[in-house]
């Protein structure tokens, strides 16, 4: 695959920015999340997950020229972000129902 000479190396320090961008999608699915359960909707995972691949649609983090993510990438991404918001906000289940 790769030799020693060739390894990649990943400066994570150009990441932050990406991280930070993903951050601001966390917050708008979570603020819709709430805005829809406000409305009576219930709102399941792939639901808002598709709510933020939309959100996502004309985002395209590069490094270095080079992108970070396609279109199947993005919608892992966004359902990823989705399945934290749900499982943040879901109510635990009492200690004795586990």
């Amino acid at each position: 695959m790769f030799s020693s000479s060739e390894t990649p190396k990943l400066n994570r320090a150009v990441l932050i920015p990406h991280l930070m961008k993903m951050g601001e999608f966390l917050k708008k699915g979570f603020d819709h999340y709430v805005q829809m359960k406000a409305a009576d909707v219930d709102m399941d995972p792939d639901m808002l997950a598709g709510f933020l691949a939309m959100q996502m649609d004309s985002w395209e983090p590069k490094i270095k020229g080079r992108p970070l993510m396609d279109t199947e990438t993005k919608f892992a991404g966004s359902r990823f972000l989705a399945g934290l918001i749900c499982n943040y906000i879901k109510t635990p289940e009492p200690a004795e129902a586990k």
